[in-house]
Parts: C-alpha cells; sequence; structure tokens
C-alpha cells in the first residue's frame, strides 16, 4: 500500500484532469455564493435549474485548496483511495481471508481501481463504499444493530457523489436478503418484517435528505434515466465500449463467479447478489469498475480460501529483516513524496496541455472586447473558468453534460466532428474558440480557415482562435 501510495503521488500531475477542475470551480462558487439552485457559469445553460448533488464534496476540495493549494489535494486524494483499497483490505482478512489469497487477488483488483485515481468528488465516496460493504457482509454473517450504521454513511455519501445509488441498492440488497432468510418467520410474526423494512426503506430515503429535498428525484432521474451524458461521455458508455478496461473486469468477474460456485459455503447469499450486482452495473457503465474492483476484493480472497494452513507458521529466516527494511524504505518514500507534493508549484500540477499560452490568450482577447463569449473544447472549459473567474457566464459549457439539452449535446458534438451542413450552428455567437487539435482536427481548421479569423495561439496541440463578428453571427 505503501508503493500505492508512493506512485499515486509520483504521478501526481496526470490525477488533475477534466472532472478536477469542475470540482474547484463549483466548490468556489458555493464558497462564495452558498448552494446553487440556477446555473450561472456556463452561457448555453444559463438560469436553468442546478441541482448540485456533489455540493458537499466540491466544498470540501475548495477549502482543502484555500488550505494547502494543489499538491494538498492532490496528498487528500491519494489518502481517500489508499485508505479505501486498504479498507478493503483489512475488510477480507476480518472476513477470514488469508494474507496469501489477498495477494493473489489484489492486482487484478487494482487494476480496476487505478485507472479511477483522478483528483474528483469521486475519491469522497470510496471509503464510504468500503465501510457499507463491509458492514453489509458482516452482518450477512452474523446480523447486529451494527448494520443500521450505513444509515449515517449513507446521508453524508448523498451529499458528496451520486454514486450513493449504488451503496443504497446494496443497503436495500441487505434488506431483501433478510426478509428471505426469515420468509418461514415472517409468516407468523409481524415483528420480523421490522429489520428488512428498516434497511430498505432507510435506504432509499437516505439519499434523498440533501438541502436540495425531493428535487434531488430529478437529479437522479437525469442521470440515471433521462441524460443525454450516456450516450455521449466515455466513462457513461457499457465497459465493452473500451477494450482495455473490459479485459480485467471480466477476467475478475469470472474468477469470482467461478470462486463463489467452487467454495459456495465460504460467502453469503448477500455477498453472491451483491456481486452480481455490482458486475451488472459495471457492465451497463465504465465508471462503476470502481466499485466492482473494491468490493472484489473485500469478498474473493475469503472465497479463495488458500493459503488458510499456513498461517500460523513462522516467517522463513532472515524474511524479517529484509520485509522490515522494505518498509522503511517504503515509508521515507511516501514522507518524501508526500513533502514534494505539499511544495510544488501548481504549474508542474496542471496538465501539460492546460498551458498558460492558452489563458494569456484568453484573458488578452477578453480584456480587449468585455463582452466576448468563449466555446472551449470540455477539456479547457472549466480549467479556463478556474484560472479566470471573469469567464463565468460567458464560456458555452463545461463538464456538467446533464445541464445541456439533447439538442445541445448534439450541436456541439457535430460542431467538433465538423458533421453535417449546420455544424456550425452551435457556435453561433461565440468569437473566441480554444480547441486541442488533437481531439478536434476538423473543427480547429475549419475555424481557423473562416474569413477573417485569427490564430491568436498556437502550440501544435492546442489553438486559440479569434472570429469575426460576421463569421460568429
Amino acid at each position: 500500500m505503501l508503493i500505492l501510495a508512493a506512485g499515486l503521488l509520483g504521478f501526481l500531475p496526470s490525477s488533475f484532469n477534466i472532472d478536477s477542475w469542475l470540482g474547484f470551480v463549483t466548490g468556489r462558487e458555493i464558497w462564495q455564493s452558498g448552494l446553487p439552485h440556477h446555473e450561472v457559469l456556463t452561457s448555453m445553460s444559463h438560469g436553468i435549474t442546478w441541482v448540485d448533488q456533489q455540493w458537499l464534496a466540491q466544498l470540501a476540495m475548495y477549502g482543502i485548496y484555500l488550505l494547502g493549494g494543489l499538491g494538498l489535494v492532490g496528498l487528500v486524494n491519494m489518502v481517500l483511495i489508499v485508505s479505501a483499497v486498504v479498507g478493503a483490505v483489512v475488510g477480507a482478512r476480518k472476513l477470514g481471508a488469508s494474507p496469501q489469497a489477498v495477494l493473489w487477488v489484489l492486482p487484478v483488483c487494482l487494476w480496476l481501481i487505478i485507472p479511477s485515481h483522478e483528483v474528483r468528488t469521486q475519491e469522497f465516496a470510496m471509503p464510504l463504499f468500503v465501510a457499507t460493504a463491509y458492514l453489509l457482509a458482516t452482518d450477512s454473517r452474523a446480523p447486529s444493530r451494527c448494520v443500521y450504521w450505513c444509515f449515517p454513511i449513507l446521508l453524508l455519501w448523498g451529499n458528496l457523489h451520486g454514486s450513493v445509488t449504488l451503496g443504497a441498492v446494496l443497503v436495500a440488497l441487505r434488506g431483501v436478503t433478510v426478509a428471505w432468510e426469515r420468509r418461514n418467520l415472517l409468516l407468523h410474526s409481524a415483528r420480523h418484517w421490522r429489520r428488512p423494512l428498516v434497511l430498505v426503506l432507510g435506504a432509499a430515503l437516505c439519499p434523498l435528505v440533501t438541502p436540495y429535498g425531493v428535487g434531488i428525484i430529478a437529479y437522479y432521474h437525469t442521470m440515471l434515466l433521462g441524460s443525454s451524458v450516456m450516450t455521449n461521455v466515455s466513462e457513461w458508455q457499457p465497459v465493452t465500449s473500451v477494450a482495455k478496461e473490459a479485459v480485467p473486469f471480466f477476467v475478475a468477474a469470472a474468477i469470482a463467479l467461478w470462486l463463489f460456485g467452487r467454495n459456495p459455503s465460504r460467502t453469503t447469499l448477500w455477498e453472491k447478489l451483491a456481486v452480481l450486482v455490482l458486475i451488472a452495473a459495471g457492465i451497463d457503465v465504465i465508471r462503476n469498475l470502481l466499485f466492482f474492483g473494491l468490493f472484489a476484493l473485500m469478498v474473493m480472497p475469503v472465497a479463495l480460501a488458500w493459503g488458510e494452513h499456513s498461517e500460523g507458521k513462522a516467517a522463513a529466516p532472515g524474511r524479517g529483516p529484509i520485509n522490515a527494511a522494505l518498509a522503511v524504505i517504503a515509508v521515507a518514500a511516501v514522507v518524501f513524496m508526500s513533502a514534494v507534493t505539499l511544495i510544488r508549484p501548481a504549474a508542474t500540477i496542471e496538465l501539460s496541455f492546460q498551458r498558460t499560452g492558452v489563458l494569456t490568450a484568453v484573458e488578452r482577447a477578453t480584456r480587449a472586447d468585455p463582452p466576448i463569449k468563449v466555446l472551449a473544447d470540455v477539456r479547457f472549459a472549466d480549467w479556463l473558468l478556474w484560472r479566470d473567474p471573469g469567464l463565468s457566464g460567458r464560456i458555452a459549457n463545461d463538464a456538467r453534460w446533464e445541464l445541456l439539452t439533447p439538442a445541445q449535446m448534439n450541436g456541439l458534438q457535430a460542431l467538433f466532428s465538423v458533421v453535417g451542413p449546420n455544424w456550425k450552428q452551435a457556435a453561433r455567437g461565440y468569437r473566441l474558440i480554444v480547441l486541442d487539435t488533437k481531439h478536434d482536427p476538423a473543427s480547429a481548421q475549419a475555424f481557423s480557415s473562416e474569413p477573417g479569423s485569427r490564430v491568436l495561439y498556437r502550440d501544435g496541440e492546442r489553438i486559440v482562435i479569434l472570429r469575426s463578428a460576421r463569421a460568429a453571427a
């Protein structure tokens, strides 16, 4: 785990991406203006209802930034990831897994977990997911009132990240399995209905306890059922759309199902059903692979039942000093990397494609023409808003795709890929264009070739284009 921590800190710049800047921008908005109810940051969606389900995590991100800058945010992000992995490992051991079984399962699960190392609100949910899963797994083996600690966890989780719906499903699933296990008693005594009903109803109600009240239901409906995000954003696509994600996922899922079938007595009914739910969730949406990986790390070693007879054996002679030396080196590496992370300049943390040349060109253009509106590739939009708060309300859109209508989403897709006779429609009124020439080559070429356009900045990968007023109209 120390090696994982050092690695995450060593590659910290790659952890700051689109959702990182979105978290900072919205966190700053909450800090300065309070809880948002209407969109004010972008022009395409300006004035529409904005239910910011992740408000508490965004506020936490910005508060941490105020305390210690981007370095401290990155350090906290590492702690959240490592604590979730450690929690899953400890949970596996407490549920009866041997150290050898955990070590065999760990690499496959980390392959699923590590891709989700980006600094964003989702990381705040990781330890909460592990705590909820452990409470439910423990209760499925020896029922106790401790399972009700899931409810305060869900209350907190419901204000941090939308993945609380996954946690609520697992809690409700435990209520269903309790009812099944007590099915004979339920026919003769109303008292035995209390526990399963409390778990099911509590799981349904806890995610709704937010400052938005029942308005949060519309958010979940949009994100889970009625949003064009699910068809246009890669990490909301089915896992089969990305081979490098699909292969380790299906390998881990196959191993889990095989182990459950081979040693059925090692796992409980709830654990088996929970794995099936998480496999289905992972197949449906790539973002859910993280949670399947964490749960598999906790439960698969238990089902593996390997290495149990060697638990009491003494370590081989000479191995103790070697392990101690390696531990000291790993601790020293983490301490060193943590110190470096806290003092390193913000410019060295920001992604390489977000260079100051882009920001300088945009700032000069907006100072020269204050009402000018900006249309930027989503890779730059929230970063520009973060670095220049004066762009609020003047930038077309950002990473909150759920605020766009399907027509607006399709218009932007056509614009960036130059598809259709009216592909420029979404750029009407926007004179300043910021593009990534690697991802938007056709669009960059088309806008830079417009009559009267001027290229304000170009470095081979990024381009800032000032269109003529006539072309923008």
